[in-house]
């Protein structure tokens, strides 16, 4: 699972900087910043499919890569390593989003055998699934506002169906953070 940190924000602003854009053409900057884009954007698109919300935040989060590079190269407001903070979180969250990752992360906390049976007369076969380890305790001690939320939700549980709900009822809240803080916090985002 990628990682992002914070981008360093540089000592001097795009203000105090004269490039060639400064002594060009509004016209041509414009066609380069669009060349600049088709090729930003290319493996992306590429890789685009129509059939997921997988995509769509992948977008999401490739333009928020983007932005929050050229808002911090330009360092030209006064809150950039506020929005640099916020946009990076937000990077997280969707990274985590595209890798299930609370879902997946009471397997870190238990060790489980897989026994494929021998195949049926049909070809079939079977799994059987045996815990060797089992450390769901420390898994559920990290969530306790969440466990008793889902046991209010779901009061009949035991400890492994509690650690299955635990992990999709954080991933849900792992979703609708990012939409939040999207909500709350990208109007801010320009330059």
């Amino acid at each position: 699972m990628k990682k992002y940190s914070k981008l360093p924000i540089p000592k001097d602003s795009a203000w105090d900087k004269k490039t060639w854009r400064y002594y060009s053409p509004i016209w041509f900057n414009q066609f380069v910043d669009s060349m600049s884009n088709l090729i930003d954007w290319l493996p992306t698109i590429w890789q685009d499919r129509h059939w997921d919300d997988y995509y769509i935040t992948k977008v999401l989060q490739h333009k928020i890569e983007l932005q929050r590079a050229y808002l911090v190269k330009h360092n030209r407001h006064t809150e950039i390593d506020y929005d640099n903070f916020w946009m990076t979180t937000v990077l997280n969250l969707i990274e985590r989003e595209h890798e299930s990752f609370y879902e997946l992360e009471k397997y870190d906390y238990c060790e489980i055998n897989h026994i494929f049976s021998e195949p049926d007369k049909n070809g079939v076969r079977t799994i059987n699934s045996e815990s060797i380890k089992d450390n769901l305790d420390e898994y559920l001690s990290k969530y306790p506002s969440t466990v008793r939320k889902v046991k209010q939700l779901k009061p009949n549980l035991d400890k492994k169906g509690l650690a299955l709900f635990v992990g999709i009822y954080n991933q849900r809240k792992c979703r609708s953070l990012i939409f939040e803080i999207l909500k709350q916090k990208s109007a801010r985002w320009w330059d």
